[in-house]
């Protein structure tokens, strides 16, 4: 799950939601639904719409982080530093 800001360029309405943008085991249906919903302003209707990785409000710094951590756990393993983890 990430955190996602999507923005509309042509009502400037900006939408912060959580959820997952992959389309892993998805029909070719519901892939053509997510990408059209990818593009599609639920404000407004526009088919402009842009979305990224949200990295402003609270809960996409909170992902970030938890992000950053499993980062740094998987660069200790292949370094082997885990502190005496695995001893």
């Amino acid at each position: 799950m990430e955190a996602y800001k999507t923005i509309c360029p042509d009502c400037g309405h900006v939408r912060f939601w959580v959820g997952y943008k992959t389309g892993l085991g998805k029909t070719p249906e519901q892939l053509e639904k997510m990408w059209k919903d990818d593009i599609t302003y639920v404000k407004c209707g526009s088919t402009n719409a842009k979305t990224e990785a949200d990295r402003e409000s609270e809960t996409g710094k909170i992902f970030d982080e938890m992000d950053k951590e499993v980062v740094g756990i998987i660069k200790n393993i292949i370094e082997g530093k885990l502190g005496g983890l695995y001893e």
